[in-house]
């Protein structure tokens, strides 16, 4: 590889854009964040110091059950490496280990194997603790309905449990504002119908088109967040553990506590971390949605392409490479490109909403405004239905950019799209962190 190529994560696997292809590349990363000496430590210490909170090992008492919510496939947290502090709290506390369930919070996703429950969990699966995964269409409890009309239903072996422990990372989350903290529960541990009515939050109840606060890195006036604060209320979670993730899997940070209060302290750390400025936008964009499992499949690939969608000119072209192993995500995303025009679509959302839908909605609308070339394993015929342009790979994307342009501009290069949150200029933060590299 030479000198000054940049490398895009594509699955397990990456792919390289060489240097001299373009007479010069604008690179979009944040800062790397200073590492702790040892993470292990840095779990135990913020454990031991949370946020608005006594220690877990305090609230719990020893004739308690727990249930501890974690994350799936999709969404990897470094479960395996907090998971044995946790269960030291409890521990401590008395609890025997087959008081304490750990629930797999898969939302509507698909139910993991029993290797990937593994890969999840670690290797406490084998210490005696109780191992679940949740299901939407399962057993659930009713705890209310929220002010603006969700009825919250949550996992009924879940609530039978004394005390709720929620995990997860933190994120940036294309329209609930971040991930982790309380969508461990909702939509994590909660029954369809409540998962599907806070993502309908999404909406503007003023007129058509998205509301303009439910987008990410925004958590205060997001409906779609707020109604989803209101359902876990309902449930009264006890602690809260949140890792903050580099894209190279390190955690560079954590915070425990209160289950909103440590929450919010940490989206505001991931935020100032990896909100990054961009002075324009760019005729031609290419960045990788982060590699596995962030490209695991499309649903999950759409929120780099988000990301990515800010940082382009109108009819401007963005390439992303995302593999999307598992297909779409869900068999209810792709029906939804029947509809070839976005307020049509919109409309038949609102009376007949399903989650998947909306990020069908969104994919649409930005495959309108922009032309999206697809580095991807998915069926070339399907990402044409989808309105985008399927490559077999990098060099074929660049070929087609370069047709669909008449030329090769410099293009913005975004290796972690993923994970970065890029302020365009005139919308950025003050003095937002983060830098913007240019290569030679």
């Amino acid at each position: 590889m030479k000198k000054g190529s940049i490398i895009l994560k594509y699955g397990q696997t990456k792919a390289i854009l060489e240097e001299g292809i373009f007479r010069s590349v604008y690179r979009l990363a944040a800062r790397p964040p200073i590492l702790p000496p040892d993470e292990h430590t840095r779990i135990r210490q913020r454990i031991s110091r949370p946020v608005g909170s006594l220690p877990l090992r305090m609230l719990v008492r020893p004739s308690d059950s727990v249930a501890i919510a974690v994350s799936d496939i999709t969404r990897y947290s470094a479960t395996e490496k907090f998971l044995t502090p946790i269960l030291e709290e409890t521990d401590a506390a008395g609890i025997p280990r087959k008081r304490v369930t750990v629930f797999v919070a898969r939302g509507i996703h698909r139910a993991l194997s029993d290797e990937e429950l593994r890969t999840v969990v670690g290797p406490e699966i084998s210490s005696g603790i109780g191992v679940k995964q949740s299901d939407p269409d399962g057993d659930t409890v009713a705890l209310g309905v929220t002010s603006r009309g969700t009825p919250v239903r949550i996992s009924r072996p879940l609530m039978e449990h004394d005390r709720i422990v929620l995990t997860g990372t933190i994120t940036f989350h294309y329209f609930a504002g971040f991930g982790g903290g309380r969508k461990a529960l909702v939509p994590g541990c909660a029954a369809r119908e409540t998962a599907s009515a806070t993502h309908f939050r999404i909406f503007r109840t003023d007129g058509p088109g998205k509301h303009p606060l439910s987008r990410p890195g925004v958590l205060a006036g997001n409906p779609v967040h707020e109604d989803i604060v209101e359902a876990v209320a309902m449930a009264s979670p006890t602690f809260l553990f949140n890792t903050l993730l580099t894209p190279e899997k390190e955690i560079f940070d954590a915070f425990a506590g209160h289950w909103k209060k440590a929450h919010e302290e940490g989206c505001a750390r991931y935020a100032k971390t990896y909100r990054v400025p961009v002075p324009r936008r760019y005729p031609l964009v290419i960045a990788s949605a982060g590699g596995y499992p962030k490209d695991i499949d499309f649903i999950q690939s759409h929120k780099a392409l988000d990301n990515a969608f800010v940082t382009a000119e109108e009819e401007g072209v963005i390439i992303l490479l995302a593999e999307c192993r598992d297909g779409f995500g869900s068999t209810s995303f792709f029906p939804w490109f029947r509809f070839e025009d976005p307020g049509e679509m919109e409309t038949e959302l609102r009376t007949n909403y399903q989650i998947y839908g909306q990020t069908a909605h969104a994919t649409l609308s930005k495959a309108k405004a922009c032309r999206v070339i697809l580095v991807s394993s998915l069926r070339p015929e399907d990402v044409e239905r989808m309105g985008m342009t399927p490559a077999r790979s990098l060099d074929d994307a660049i070929r087609k950019a370069e047709m669909m342009l008449d030329g090769l501009p410099p293009p913005l290069v975004i290796p972690d799209a993923g994970y970065v949150l890029p302020d365009v200029a005139g919308n950025a933060v003050s003095q937002p962190p983060g830098n913007l590299m240019r290569s030679p």
